[in-house]
């Protein structure tokens, strides 16, 4: 026998059981991840001072920019866990590559490759003047300029709606990289027959496209061989090859990394140079500084060493 329900028990009816089925959909919602990406953040994780500079210049404000390596060596710098918790969330992790961050490429492997950028392996670069294998590339402001081109593409992918506004500001940048490149070219050519030692070779890029060689002293005899060889050529050594008397005139210069220190001091008098502390890793400029001031500051203390050798080419 059919039952039949009053119209206001009918509504009721209704009403509960819509009131099942939208809680039904609820709960089931609640046990779904609300995307099928994984979870992660905005920030880009970049490893050493100079591609931070770099990547903020492409980025601007949009995005937070986060810096691995705080003061240390890049070749031996191993992440810490909150390092790794930020490399695993970070929608791009940019860094050199193994011949730079050789101790970081292992945490580099763990991540998926569209997550990851090796400025290195991008390619497109001019090492005239300098190593082919040297990964300082950033000292010459044109492979600067490279990098950030790098960086917009990759970017652009990530994020197509910001895409027009990353190519345009690596096009600004490369602009105004083309325009330092031969401010710095102009300074560095007048020294272009001055006896010049480093302690890295990383120097080559900064100096060698104003035609400027570099000797890198290593910490071999091998190496300390090759300078003085070098030196003597140009004649900057003493007649005997003894230790700079004081009063004598230097004749080139012994560039080394910051902090200064006195063993290279020392090295720099034995060899009749004076001596000068770089910091191309930008680690003393001032909280906030862009990358044209890291290059300015490098050639400012460039020029400090080499304004003191005298002109002998009148």
């Amino acid at each position: 026998m059919l039952k039949f329900l009053s119209p206001r028990s009918f509504k009721n009816t209704v009403a509960i059981r819509l009131s099942f089925i939208v809680l039904g959909v609820v709960l089931q919602a609640c046990g779904k991840p609300e995307s099928t990406q994984p979870a992660g953040s905005d920030e880009i994780v970049v490893s050493i001072g100079p591609l931070a500079l770099i990547t903020r210049e492409i980025v601007g404000e949009d995005i937070p920019v986060r810096q691995l390596v705080q003061g240390g060596d890049p070749h031996h710098y191993a992440p810490k866990v909150t390092d790794r918790m930020a490399m695993e969330k970070a929608q791009l992790v940019i860094w050199m590559g193994p011949a730079m961050e050789s101790v970081l490429a292992r945490q580099m492997s763990l991540l998926p490759p569209a997550r990851q950028l090796g400025l290195l392996a991008a390619g497109g670069y001019e090492f005239d003047g300098a190593d082919q294998d040297d990964p300082h590339l950033w000292l010459r402001p044109r492979n600067a300029a490279v990098m950030a081109a790098h960086i917009a593409s990759r970017l652009a992918q990530l994020n197509p709606a910001q895409a027009d506004a990353y190519r345009e500001r690596a096009r600004d940048f490369s602009r105004a990289m083309a325009n330092l490149q031969k401010v710095q070219d102009r300074a560095l050519w007048a020294y272009r027959d001055t006896p010049i030692v480093s302690t890295h070779k990383a120097y080559a890029q900064f100096f060698g496209p104003a035609g400027v060689k570099v000797e890198s002293l290593g910490g071999s005899a091998s190496h300390q061989h090759g300078a003085r060889a070098m030196l003597e050529k140009h004649g900057a050594l003493p007649a005997d090859n003894g230790d700079t008397e004081e009063g004598d005139a230097v004749r080139g210069c012994l560039f080394g990394e910051v902090p200064a220190n006195d063993r290279d001091r020392q090295t720099a008098a034995n060899l009749n140079l004076g001596y000068q502390a770089l910091d191309p890793l930008g680690s003393t400029l001032p909280a906030g500084a862009n990358f044209r001031q890291l290059m300015e500051q490098l050639l400012a203390d460039a020029r400090q060493c080499l304004g003191k050798v005298p002109d002998h080419s009148r």
